[in-house]
């Protein structure tokens, strides 16, 4: 019975693991569609969701101006995939901070963000770029973050966040009258572009890795599969003598 349970509970963790390599390349081809379409603008897929959390991974584009007075910064963080090679001037890869600022669309008090411009290493938040007057940002729609059961709570009167908890930081600027989506800026989005100032955005297609990619299923239900065909082996040949 112990050697019978080992094969079939072996073998379901191998097809389980199977299971999950179909659904996770459908997942990344399905973000991918999104991630390569054209930007819209964000005032326009708000209209058409009815709803201040469109699709994540929408790639949307709004012009406005930043409100760096109620300026974020979260963390510690690690840089975020694909910014480590952006921040190769620093010397070394440490820990640092993702700064979010709100921003107020230009002839639309109703349409709003607040956009993850991107990470900035601890040492370097001197050095912070903050544009003045209209700007014009591209980037993805994003859900905010909650608490994990190891997660340090938020200093909200303090200003002080350790993850992104996306309806306090809108009721703190004060500038929105529902709560805004979440954009992390991209890459191309003028002067936020990753070429020099900091903070660097992470660029748009390093939205489809994950901690587990698709190849990793299949080395987890062949690992599985050869371990329920090694117990059905033994198992075999226990009951033969």
């Amino acid at each position: 019975l112990v050697f019978s349970s080992l094969v079939l509970g072996t073998g379901g963790l191998a097809g389980w693991q199977a299971q999950r390599y179909f659904w996770k390349r459908e997942l990344i081809n399905d973000r991918r569609a999104l991630l390569e379409a054209a930007p819209r603008e964000l005032a326009d897929v708000l209209r058409e969701t009815h709803t201040s959390s469109p699709q994540e991974y929408t790639r949307v584009s709004v012009t406005g101006r930043f409100d760096h007075e109620h300026e974020v910064l979260v963390g510690p963080r690690s840089p975020p995939p694909g910014t480590v090679g952006l921040a190769t001037d620093t010397p070394e890869v440490q820990s640092g901070w993702l700064v979010l600022t709100p921003l107020l669309a230009d002839g639309d008090d109703d349409v709003g963000a607040m956009v993850n411009r991107g990470w900035v290493p601890r040492d370097r938040t001197h050095e912070l770029d903050r544009p003045t007057g209209t700007v014009r940002v591209e980037g993805v729609i994003r859900s905010g973050e909650k608490s994990g059961s190891f997660t340090l709570a938020n200093d909200i009167d303090g200003g002080r966040y350790f993850w992104i908890d996306l309806p306090t930081m809108a009721l703190r600027a004060e500038l929105f009258g529902a709560m805004p989506p979440l954009v992390d800026a991209a890459p191309s989005s003028g002067s936020l572009d990753a070429s020099g100032a900091w903070p660097r955005p992470r660029p748009v297609d390093s939205h489809l890795a994950f901690r587990v990619m698709p190849e990793m299923h299949v080395v987890y239900a062949s690992t599985w599969a050869a371990l329920s065909a090694a117990t059905a082996v033994m198992t075999a040949v226990r009951f033969r003598r």
